[in-house]
């Protein structure tokens, strides 16, 4: 088994554990921002459902689901990064990073609504954040499988 010329150049510049990602831009990432749509929709649908209700209650629809889709949007970004078998370890480095970073901008988020948002519905706040999170049970359905004839 020969390697062709372009595998011996990378192999012999590589000085660190760092692989270049450009050269797998040919994988396909998963359409995962479908997700982040379908929450932001949701949110919308709440908020518009809610406003005659009143203007706190549609607020605090909004905020809630804010709440929600705005730190799952940062998880997304940072969990899907990379990709290929060579980059294993950035993978499961960078969903750890992303599962904390989302931890900390979901409490962020409720503290800042409760510090800065007067008069505010929580039962609207809490309802508007639960059913938003309820969209990542389909998220299987809105990220979709690829068909078997195509190659992976």
């Amino acid at each position: 088994m020969t390697m062709r010329s372009d595998d011996w150049s990378g192999f012999a510049n590589r000085r660190s554990g760092r692989v270049d990602h450009r050269k797998y831009m040919w994988l396909q990432q998963p359409p995962v921002h479908r997700v982040i749509v379908a929450q932001l929709a949701v949110s919308a649908v709440l908020t518009l459902a809610l406003s005659p209700l009143g203007f706190t209650f549609a607020l605090s629809s909004l905020l809630g689901g804010l709440c929600c889709s705005l730190p799952n949007a940062y998880f997304i970004w940072r969990a899907f990064r990379y990709r290929g078998a060579r980059s294993a370890k950035l993978i499961v480095s960078s969903f750890y990073r992303g599962e904390a970073g989302k931890l900390v901008l979901t409490t962020a988020g409720f503290i800042l609504v409760f510090t800065l948002v007067k008069p505010l519905e929580p039962l609207a706040l809490f309802g508007a954040f639960i059913a938003v999170q309820a969209v990542n049970w389909f998220a299987p359905l809105l990220v979709g499988r690829r068909k078997k004839g195509k190659p992976a």
